[in-house]
């Protein structure tokens, strides 16, 4: 049964790199924000999750710490992550979004930024926290932290008692804490910051990704011991309901909702 489940894994890795390396083909515009330009669907679409998840986040003292994961790369889990971020911030909520994918980290491409140091710089001692958070030149409430370059263990940095210190902080100055992570079912660092979070929310795209890559996902999150707030469908199609929805979807979770 082990030896099935190893080709299983191993053959949902390659068609999963099929599917991302074609998605990310035919992706005109990586590095999306919604703004008063954006069509009404989409604003509502992430006003609606941001409402959702003001919600489902259990109530904690200082600032709530939310992660977005994905299965594999492409699913649009960045775009989703820093739009959810700028939401909050429009709501005059104080929101930092932190970059923890020191491997291939995006985040610093929303904000054109052009500087190279960030959270890897810092939990390795190289620069300040001042240095580290820089506010966004989109919205004043609204505040990063980029992934800086790529060190050579990326998970051991992210459980160092240095990134807890640094989420406790930013919980003390933040409403929100928003990390996006690397995608689970590739890398494990998305598990090293898990334990400092209230909560993960999952990126899949419609038509690509698999009910069994959510599957999987999830079992690694509960192992974590991670509570899952939900998931987003994001690049959803369906031509009877394409004018209300416009391309993006919210499951709340249920279970949550019973007790």
């Amino acid at each position: 049964m082990k030896f099935l489940k190893e080709i299983r894994r191993r053959r949902d890795e390659k068609r999963a790199y099929k599917d991302s390396k074609r998605i990310q083909q035919l992706s005109q515009r990586t590095e999306y924000l919604v703004d008063e330009n954006s069509p009404p669907s989409v604003r509502e679409a992430f006003r609606s999750i941001k409402v959702a998840l003001s919600v489902a986040v259990p109530k904690t003292e200082g600032g709530k710490a939310i992660f977005v994961a994905s299965a594999y790369p492409y699913a649009g889990k960045t775009m989703v992550a820093v739009n959810l971020a700028s939401m909050f911030a429009l709501s005059n909520l104080k929101v930092v979004i932190v970059d923890v994918d020191m491997r291939r980290g995006q985040i610093a491409k929303f904000f054109r930024a052009t500087h190279k140091k960030g959270l890897s710089e810092y939990l390795s001692g190289q620069i300040s926290y001042e240095d580290t958070v820089r506010v966004s030149p989109i919205n004043e409430n609204l505040s990063y932290i980029a992934c800086g370059t790529h060190p050579p263990r990326p998970y051991e940095l992210l459980e160092s008692d240095q990134m807890k210190e640094l989420i406790e902080r930013l919980r003390k100055e933040y409403d929100y804490v928003i990390i996006d992570t690397p995608p689970i079912l590739i890398l494990s660092d998305a598990l090293a910051v898990a334990p400092y979070t209230d909560g993960a929310v999952i990126v899949a795209r419609h038509e690509t990704t698999y009910l069994r890559d959510i599957e999987r996902e999830l079992e690694l999150l509960r192992f974590a011991k991670v509570n899952v707030l939900g998931a987003i469908v994001n690049g959803y199609k369906d031509a009877r309901r394409q004018r209300e929805h416009d391309g993006y979807s919210y499951y709340y979770d249920s279970a949550r909702k019973s007790k």
